[in-house]
């Protein structure tokens, strides 16, 4: 039952448009670490400090910010893969069926992971939102966390990947 309620609450949340302001996210100055299986059903742990900057973008496909956002992610990951960057999408679906039809119409050359319903993330990283787009530095630190967007944004978080980039 809780499972559902954060689900719901999710839901009626998320993609609801630009970032939200005044809000503090917690997991800013934090480490970032999370497990999810991807797509083969592997267990995939992205840790701490292991020397790349990472964006790490939790969508659904059912989420129209998220999927707008998603095509720019790959671009990232294609054109700053070779100077450090690793790029994860953290899919929040229920049916993993969609993430497969959707990755047909739109593939992505990013690791894709799936949490079904956010089960296992939404409630301990405070995912209140989609999509929710963390930055995270080389040290394993989250450094920016972007909630919703919009293409006008695009050139900002491409700035904060480059600088993140920059910093070693």
């Amino acid at each position: 039952m809780p499972r559902t309620l954060a689900l719901l609450a999710l839901a009626l949340s998320a993609c609801a448009g630009p970032r939200a302001t005044g809000w503090s996210p917690a997991l800013v100055g934090k480490p970032a670490a999370l497990s999810a299986r991807d797509l083969s059903g592997r267990e995939v742990t992205i840790g701490p400090g292991d020397g790349t900057v990472r964006v790490i973008d939790f969508w659904a496909t059912w989420c129209e910010p998220c999927r707008d956002l998603l095509p720019l992610l790959d671009r990232f990951a294609r054109d700053y893969g070779d100077q450090g960057l690793s790029v994860y999408g953290v899919s929040f679906d229920e049916d993993r069926a969609q993430v497969d039809e959707f990755l047909r119409d739109v593939p992505i050359g990013f690791t894709v992971l799936w949490d079904k319903g956010g089960a296992r993330l939404a409630e301990r990283l405070d995912i209140q939102r989609l999509p929710t787009t963390l930055l995270v530095d080389r040290k394993g630190i989250v450094r920016e966390v972007h909630l919703g967007y919009r293409p006008e944004e695009a050139g900002a978080l491409e700035a904060e990947v480059r600088k993140l980039l920059a910093e070693r």
